[in-house]
């Protein structure tokens, strides 16, 4: 049982086999002596009604026009970043001197 003193506020954890009815405990911090009243029992919360779950599996596998979708972006996008890459080499090289090494390798157009 969690006792507190009603002098000081100081909080102790005091078994129950350690606690009669109506003996009295004495705070070790301020002295102060009280016979501590066992706590109300209280009716247990009630539980809202919740909505049926769905029937749960394994997520739903995208169909193959989806994942066709998006190989053509992921291509579309390596493409699009190799053209800039050709298309800016010079200006990427005169802004960032070690990539023109890499940039060399690139066909001359």
């Amino acid at each position: 049982m969690r006792l507190e003193c009603p002098a000081c506020a100081a909080a102790y954890d005091v078994p129950d086999s350690l606690l009669a009815p109506g003996r009295a405990v004495r705070c070790v911090r301020c002295a102060q002596s009280w016979v501590p009243v066992p706590p109300r029992l209280e009716a247990p919360p009630r539980r809202l009604a919740l909505p049926p779950l769905r029937p749960s599996g394994p997520p739903a596998a995208p169909g193959l026009a989806g994942v066709a979708v998006a190989w053509a972006a992921s291509l579309a996008a390596v493409a699009a970043g190799g053209a800039a890459l050709w298309h800016w080499r010079a200006e990427i090289a005169a802004a960032w001197p070690p990539a023109a090494r890499l940039l060399a390798l690139l066909p001359q157009g």
